[in-house]
């Protein structure tokens, strides 16, 4: 009778423990599941963020010449500002109109047939578009504003951005403080730019949504989709705009899930047996791996990674084909890392790439691009870099910012790093060819400068 106990008090606890066992393997793979979902979503929300961000960008540059020509030309007449906002409008594909308002009364448009109705109007006097004007000319910066309803009909985003004129440019420019002119204000389309961008509120599975009316992000109302879509655990993004940001969020179609019927399998063979067990965790621990390799940024650095590196190259090789200029491709390696890791300690070294990490982010601007695409290598893409000199000049920019001594940890460390650059078109039309260039430089520079250390301590 007592081993008849033993046996079945055994048996029950086999039982009990593959059962618990089967029930761990098969949370795990629901685990999966929802992870897998989640960074499915992210790369559609990351890839959209990009190409939206990108499509606001390159509608405001192409008006930035209006808005000089304006401050220069401060009586510009209907003539000259048609001739310059046709040539806007017929490469800017988003743009619906656009409008000078001297002192704030609307005084050009362009075009004018169906717009004759907002001649003439002042903008102090619309309550509903007047705050946004204010920020505007407050912060002495664009803001997009919208969506707004337009007295000729319709809804669009309105870029305004203020205008500042200098009398008597011969003499000293801080004698002749800036005079406020108006307001310029760029009608973008929104179906048009959304269209453009690949955004809509349900596409192939997922659920979006867009916040933050007047660029005023996680404050401002909502732009497309439903708010329920930001209280469902979302994936977001923030939009980058200038002086301000809207937030786009995504869920899959039918909200977080998993589907039961996946999981049969698991559970009979969890019956079945330990070895099954494990064979499922091997398998399950690779498919997890698998799928945080598909992510997008670097886990140290939390700079993008090769993957959103080509993307962004993409991006930006679509805007300068549109623009005609060109950009630079800069390599960044460090010098005597390994020397660091050997002395110091992997944690060290490790705490010293993000120290890096958020040193070329400072070192560079928004529409710019640092990605960290393995070891001490890292990637900057700068958009709008025409010339050998502005080249040399963000070069030294980089590296200036990446020398002396850094404190982590207690420890003060040497920091320095080698700098190769090329240029797109000149040097290559792919991400490989102008890397291979820079990389080549980059360790042409590295040598040199050992040439140079030798040469001073003999």
């Amino acid at each position: 009778m007592r081993f008849l106990k033993v046996y079945w008090i055994g048996g029950l606890l086999a039982l009990v423990f593959m059962v618990l066992a089967t029930e761990w393997v098969v949370n795990l793979l629901k685990s999966n599941q929802m992870e897998t979902q989640r960074i499915e979503v992210l790369n559609r929300v990351v890839t959209l963020r990009a190409r939206l961000e990108g499509e606001i960008n390159s509608t405001l540059h192409l008006t930035r010449g209006l808005i000089a020509y304006v401050a220069i030309n401060p009586e510009v007449d209907n003539r000259e500002f048609d001739a310059l906002a046709s040539e806007i409008t017929s490469v800017g594909r988003n743009i619906r109109n656009i409008g000078l308002a001297k002192d704030n009364v609307i005084t050009h448009l362009f075009p004018l047939a169906g717009n004759e109705a907002a001649l003439g109007l002042e903008y102090e006097k619309m309550p509903d578009q007047w705050p946004a004007i204010q920020r505007a000319i407050d912060q002495k910066g664009t803001i997009v504003a919208g969506p707004v309803g337009l007295v000729q009909g319709g809804q669009a985003f309105i870029a305004r951005t203020p205008i500042y004129t200098r009398g008597g440019l011969g003499g000293h420019l801080s004698v002749h403080k800036p005079a406020y002119w108006g307001i310029a204000s760029i009608v973008i389309d929104i179906p048009t730019l959304f269209e453009s961008a690949g955004l809509k509120q349900e596409m192939d599975g997922i659920r979006f949504a867009l916040r933050g009316k007047d660029a005023k992000g996680t404050q401002g109302e909502m732009i497309l989709g439903d708010s329920e879509v930001f209280t469902s655990d979302p994936i977001l993004q923030s939009i980058l705009l200038p002086n301000g940001e809207w937030r786009i969020a995504a869920i899959p179609l039918g909200g977080w899930q998993s589907q039961a019927s996946h999981f049969w399998m698991p559970r009979l063979i969890g019956w079945v047996g330990a070895i099954f067990i494990g064979l499922l965790i091997t398998a399950l621990l690779r498919a997890r791996e698998i799928n945080r390799s598909l992510a997008l940024l670097d886990p140290l650095t939390e700079l993008p990674n090769r993957r959103l590196l080509e993307d962004r190259f993409d991006q930006m090789i679509a805007r300068c084909k549109r623009s005609g200029r060109g950009f630079a491709v800069y390599y960044i390696d460090l010098d005597d890392f390994k020397e660091v890791n050997d002395r110091y300690g992997h944690k060290v070294g490790d705490a010293l790439l993000v120290e890096v990490a958020k040193r070329l982010q400072a070192g560079i601007r928004r529409v710019d691009t640092a990605a960290r695409i393995g070891g001490d290598e890292f990637i900057v893409l700068a958009e709008g870099i025409q010339d050998a000199e502005a080249k040399h000049n963000l070069s030294e920019s980089l590296l200036s910012g990446l020398r002396g001594k850094v404190f982590i940890d207690g420890n003060r460390l040497p920091l320095r790093a080698s700098v190769g650059s090329s240029q797109f078109p000149s040097d290559g039309e792919t991400l490989d060819e102008l890397l291979k260039t820079s990389d080549r430089k980059m360790y042409e520079a590295k040598h040199q400068a050992k040439i140079y250390q030798i040469s001073t301590k003999q």
